[in-house]
């Protein structure tokens, strides 16, 4: 497994990445951290966890990490990402995913965790296949709670429409966190 860090990796390479929550703080000493994904090179799987903002930068970061074989999963948030991903690289290696987390970077190499996620998966288009339940079952077997999808769109607009009222919460509340929202019992939606 690489990570491909552009702003943190003096931070971990330095420190390591740590993930602190209310049950445990999980050191990770050694990151397989890259500053280039040329350093990197071709790969299985390539994971997109940037910002929507990002996409841009997108085309010529990821053509280093494809092989024949290579398939992309986005797990960004919002509308769009695979069809951009689709139209750089092709239909056929495009997955989705939908992450339902409660955290913040609270500094580089430094993520809080306030609450358990989940993933939900899917092809870009056409029904779940093999190589989709082979990705939730690695997850899985890593303790990630995944579940794979035959309908990503839906699952797409689920997720807008529970963002809609942590979006709300939080500017009706002066800006409060995700954290805050989930603490306060009279702010909290997963509590309704």
């Amino acid at each position: 497994m690489h990570f491909l860090l552009r702003t943190d990796y003096e931070a971990v390479r330095k420190r390591g990445l740590r993930i602190l929550s209310k049950t445990e703080n999980i050191h990770v000493a050694r990151v397989n951290a890259s500053r280039s994904t040329e350093e990197i090179g071709p790969c299985d799987l390539v994971i997109v966890a940037v910002k929507t903002t990002s996409n841009a930068d997108l085309p010529p970061l990821i053509a280093p990490l494809l092989g024949e074989q290579t398939m992309i999963l986005t797990l960004q948030n919002g509308l769009g990402n695979e069809e951009f991903l689709a139209q750089n690289f092709g239909a056929e290696r495009i997955l989705g995913g939908i992450c339902f987390i409660c955290l913040n970077r609270t500094e580089p190499g430094v993520i809080e965790r306030f609450d358990n996620g989940r993933l939900t998966i899917g092809e870009f288009r056409g029904h779940p296949r093999p190589r989709l339940h082979d990705i939730a079952w690695e997850f899985k077997r890593c303790g990630i709670v995944c579940r794979v999808t035959a309908d990503l769109a839906l699952e797409r607009w689920r997720k807008l429409v529970w963002n809609i009222p942590f979006n709300g919460l939080s500017v009706i509340a002066g800006g409060v966190d995700t954290a805050a929202i989930l603490a306060d019992e009279g702010l909290s939606p997963a509590r309704s």
